[in-house]
């Protein structure tokens, strides 16, 4: 008898659950600031998503569905078992229309937005075509420090950035909603001033996202969850830039209640979007630097060969007219005349 196939089908509230619970336990067990680390190389998907990817892919780093795979020449290793994430799904529905007596009098159309199952792979269960990936690190990051400062200070719009004392005992720096200044100590290392710079930019972003677990807190609950949320998207984006992030520390949380990390999920998507915003605006003004310079040392050398060609022809052309010059041969030298001498008894008599 044959035997038939069983599936087991995974729907969108049972991922949902999962990611809820890999989540409580990321915080429980100290790990929030991992997730972190990881969101810097998952940014582009939620929260909600990234939890499963972590769930069944700790290691992942690049995540694609098979088509994109297929897309830039690399396919799935036989074998791999796919990540099950959670992708929107909108659907267009026709709905009948009936009068009074329940005839069908007409249709129209809807829209219905919801969830369903989708499967993807890390770079690491495909092969083929070697993929380039820019990645920021420290060196570059020190190389070219103007660069990051000022495609940073041009993520918040409406905000001045200035460098000056903060005049703020232990304070590197301090955003001002009201006046929308953003102020930095000035003469700080390049690396501390990019982390603090993106700390700050990370609270004037924030500010402006919807929390909707705002409602019922005092204030005192409000600034401490804004500095859990600036201090997080300055450990994604300085990671991301491969600056140090061993001195960052938001291990308090792991104390909160169950039902205070619940609500603090809404806070981690503010996070991950924000990070995200300023990731997308830093690292192309990197990359465009880059080649610019590498543009510039190209024709640097193109220019150095040039000359140095241009020399050897020169040269060359100068040793070939002196070849090709004729030569005059010297005269036969003349023998010198000679005065012959007579000696007489008394003196000597010239002779010609």
């Amino acid at each position: 008898m044959e035997e038939k196939e069983t599936k087991t089908y995974v729907k969108v509230d049972d991922l949902i659950k999962q990611a809820e619970d890999q989540f409580k336990q990321f915080i429980k067990d100290g790990k929030y600031k991992d997730l972190l680390l990881s969101m810097s190389n998952l940014n582009c998907y939620s929260v909600t998503n990234q939890l499963l990817i972590l769930k069944q892919f700790p290691t992942a780093t690049c995540v694609n569905g098979m088509k994109v795979w297929n897309y830039v020449h690399r396919n799935v290793i036989k074998g791999q078992r796919a990540i099950k994430i959670i992708a929107p799904l909108k659907e267009i529905r026709k709905e009948e229309i009936q009068d009074e007596d329940g005839n069908v009098i007409d249709t129209k159309e809807i829209e219905v937005i919801g969830y369903k199952v989708s499967h993807v792979f890390d770079i690491s269960q495909t092969e083929g075509r070697e993929l380039f990936e820019f990645k920021c690190d420290e060196k570059i990051a020190q190389e070219y420090f103007e660069t990051i400062k000022n495609a940073l200070e041009r993520v918040p719009r409406g905000y001045l950035v200035k460098y000056q004392d903060t005049e703020r005992d232990g304070v590197d720096g301090y955003c001002d909603f009201n006046n929308k200044v953003i102020v930095i100590q000035d003469g700080m290392p390049y690396e501390r001033t990019l982390t603090t710079l993106v700390h700050e930019i990370g609270h004037a972003l924030a500010e402006t996202r919807v929390r909707t677990n705002f409602k019922g807190l005092t204030d005192k609950e409000k600034t401490e969850i804004r500095e859990i949320e600036a201090e997080s998207i300055a450990l994604v984006v300085s990671n991301r830039l491969g600056l140090h992030t061993q001195d960052f520390n938001i291990a308090y949380i792991t104390k909160w209640a169950d039902g205070e990390i619940e609500k603090f999920k809404s806070n981690v998507d503010v996070i991950r979007s924000v990070s995200y915003q300023i990731l997308s605006s830093v690292e192309p003004a990197v990359q465009s630097a880059i080649r610019d310079k590498e543009k510039a040392l190209e024709s640097q050398v193109q220019a150095v060969e040039s000359t140095s060609n241009e020399d050897k022809t020169n040269t060359q052309e100068n040793t070939n007219e002196a070849v090709n010059e004729p030569v005059n041969e010297p005269k036969a030298e003349e023998k010198p005349k000679t005065r012959k001498t007579t000696k007489s008894k008394t003196k000597e008599v010239e002779q010609c």
